[in-house]
């Protein structure tokens, strides 16, 4: 089980057909990613970043857009580690409607490991690389029912 935040959809998250505009999602998820470090990692996200000049740029992202979300719903976004190279890793983000387990919104995003200064890539530092591999989670695969081909 992966790290889990509740975040509401605020009027401001919304377009004019009254559903979470696409991008918000990204920035949500980058919302929870920070507090991840903060709150499960115990490494402040902005200790990393201004202390130890180790940034986390996205270098891809998949998203599964599934059923809206409205304004006023309670968003239930966890963030599951799916992957850990050397220099980068990924995460997976699972939008839920609070109190239901049906996934909304599914994304995938990898970031890379850099170095503020130089903007160059730099391996995962020793401890951070000791939390992502100890939650680290096999990637979820869904499986659809196999179609028969008709027979005449």
């Amino acid at each position: 089980m992966g790290f889990r935040k509740q975040v509401k959809v605020r009027f401001s998250d919304t377009d004019p057909a009254g559903v979470m505009y696409f991008p918000r999602f990204l920035d949500t998820f980058h919302g929870v990613f920070e507090d991840w470090f903060d709150d499960e990692l115990k490494m402040p996200y902005r200790w990393m970043l201004e202390d130890t000049r180790v940034g986390f740029p996205t270098v891809s992202v998949d998203v599964d857009y599934r059923a809206p979300f409205r304004f006023g719903d309670t968003m239930e976004v966890e963030l599951v580690v799916t992957d850990v190279g050397a220099r980068s890793f990924a995460c997976t983000y699972n939008a839920r409607l609070h109190g239901d387990e049906r996934v909304r919104v599914r994304a995938c995003m990898k970031v890379a490991t850099v170095d503020l200064d130089l903007f160059k890539g730099v391996p995962i530092p020793a401890k951070l690389e000791q939390a992502l591999l100890q939650r680290l989670e096999s990637p979820i695969r869904e499986v659809a029912p196999q179609r028969t081909a008709a027979r005449s």
